[in-house]
C-alpha cells in the first residue's frame, strides 16, 4: 500500500475525553432531529405514514443505544475493571457476536463475509464480546459488505482480526467523511483496558480496520504458551498483554508505593496499596488481587499466612518481595518469592511482573 492510497490512518489513539460529550450530543442531536420532523409533521397532518412510524423506532432505539453505551463508557472511565483473563476461541466468539446482532445488523442492510480460523486468546469474556461488537458497529458505518478476516501473524504470533468495509455500489462519496461515532470512542476504550492494538486505514473506497491481540495462546510442540511479549523493549511493548491486572502492595512507605506507581501506571496496571498486612488480608477478602507486591519491612508473620492461604487457593499465585538491601533481583524457585531491590525497581521490575502475571494466564 503506497502512501497516496491511504487517505487516514489511526493506530490506537488517544481520545480526548473532553471530546466525549460532544460526540455523544452530536449523535444524539441527529436522532432527536429525525424524532422532532416526524412529530412537527404529525401536528400538520394529524397522521403519521408508516415510512415516519419506522423513522420514529429506529431513532428511538439509536438513542436507547447511546444511552447504553454512554453507561458503559462511565463504567470504563473510572477503571479498576474486574477483569477474569480467561483463555477463549476468538473465532467462537466473532460468530456468537454476529449472531446475537444479526437481526439489527440485518435491519441496516449489512453483510457479513467470514473467513475465520482458529485462534485462541487470553482476555475477559465480557470486554472481548463489547470489543467485537463495537468494532462490527463502527465497520457497518463505513460500508454494507464487510469481510471479516481472522488468523495469526508470523511474527510475532498475535491473533489479527480485519474488517474489510465497502459499499454494495461505488459511489462518489468518501467514506472518511463519517463523523467519528460513539462506537470508536467505546472501541478505544475497551482497547486500553484489554491491551489490544487497534487500527483504522482509509484506502480508496473502503475503509479497514484491523485488531491485533498480543495474548495469543500458541502451540509450542504440543504445548501452549501465551504470546506476552510483541517484540518491542519498552513499557508499552510489555504493557499491552498485561493491562488490566491488578497488583496489591503491602508497605507504608510512601516514596517506594511511588515508585512502583510509576511502573504500573507505564504498564497500566491496576495497583492498591495497603499500609498493613491485616489491611491486605481484608483487602483479598473482598477482592482478590493477581498478584501481591511486599515490602520487606512489612513482611510479617500475618504475610506468610496470607501467603499459604493464597498459594492454596492458587498454586502459581505471584509474589514480589521489595528487598531493603541494595543489588538484588531473584526470580522465584520452589518456596521462594521472587525478590528485588529498590534500586532495580524501574529497570528490572517491568521485567519481573510480567514474568510473575503470566503465572495467572
Amino acid at each position: 500500500m503506497d502512501a497516496a492510497s491511504a487517505v487516514a490512518e489511526v493506530r490506537n489513539p488517544k481520545f480526548d475525553p473532553y471530546q466525549v460529550p460532544g460526540v455523544i450530543g452530536g449523535e444524539l442531536a441527529r436522532h432527536s432531529a429525525a424524532i422532532d420532523r416526524v412529530l412537527q409533521a404529525f401536528r400538520q397532518t394529524r397522521s403519521i405514514t408508516r415510512s415516519q412510524m419506522e423513522t420514529l423506532r429506529t431513532s428511538t432505539a439509536a438513542v436507547h443505544r447511546i444511552a447504553y453505551i454512554s453507561q458503559q463508557l462511565s463504567r470504563l472511565a473510572a477503571g479498576r475493571l474486574r477483569q477474569s483473563h480467561e483463555r477463549l476461541s476468538l473465532d467462537t466468539m466473532i460468530g456468537n457476536v454476529l449472531k446475537d446482532n444479526d437481526y439489527r445488523y440485518y435491519e441496516q442492510g449489512v453483510v457479513f463475509e467470514q473467513r475465520l480460523q482458529p485462534v485462541e486468546v487470553i482476555l475477559d469474556p465480557g470486554l472481548l464480546m463489547s470489543l467485537l461488537e463495537m468494532a462490527f458497529d463502527c465497520a457497518a458505518r463505513h460500508g454494507q459488505v464487510i469481510a471479516v478476516f481472522l488468523k495469526i501473524k508470523n511474527w510475532p504470533e498475535h491473533g489479527l482480526l480485519t474488517l474489510r468495509c465497502r459499499q454494495h455500489v461505488t459511489t462518489s462519496e468518501a467514506t472518511d467523511t463519517v463523523d467519528e461515532p460513539l462506537e470508536w470512542v467505546m472501541l478505544l476504550q475497551l482497547a486500553e483496558q484489554t491491551g489490544v492494538i487497534v487500527q483504522r486505514e482509509t484506502v480508496g473506497d473502503q475503509v479497514l480496520y484491523t485488531i491485533e491481540f498480543p495474548r495469543t495462546v500458541r502451540q509450542l510442540e504440543g504445548l501452549s504458551a501465551v504470546e506476552i511479549d510483541d517484540g518491542e523493549s519498552s513499557f508499552m511493548g510489555e504493557s499491552r498483554p498485561l493491562a488490566g491486572h491488578r497488583v496489591l502492595l503491602i508497605t507504608a512507605d510512601k516514596h517506594l508505593r511511588q515508585e512502583v506507581e510509576k511502573v504500573c501506571e507505564a504498564m497500566r496496571l491496576v495497583l492498591d496499596v495497603t499500609l498493613t498486612t491485616q489491611q491486605a488480608v481484608r483487602h483479598c477478602e473482598l477482592d482478590k488481587p493477581d498478584m501481591i507486591m511486599v515490602d520487606e519491612r512489612s513482611h510479617d508473620d500475618d504475610f506468610d499466612t496470607l501467603r499459604e492461604d493464597l498459594l492454596r487457593y492458587d498454586v502459581n499465585f505471584p509474589f514480589v518481595e521489595v528487598a531493603t538491601k541494595a543489588n538484588v533481583v531473584e526470580v522465584s524457585m520452589g518456596e521462594r518469592m521472587s525478590r528485588i531491590s529498590r534500586d532495580a525497581l524501574q529497570s528490572q521490575l517491568p521485567s519481573m511482573l510480567a514474568m510473575e502475571l503470566a503465572k495467572v494466564f
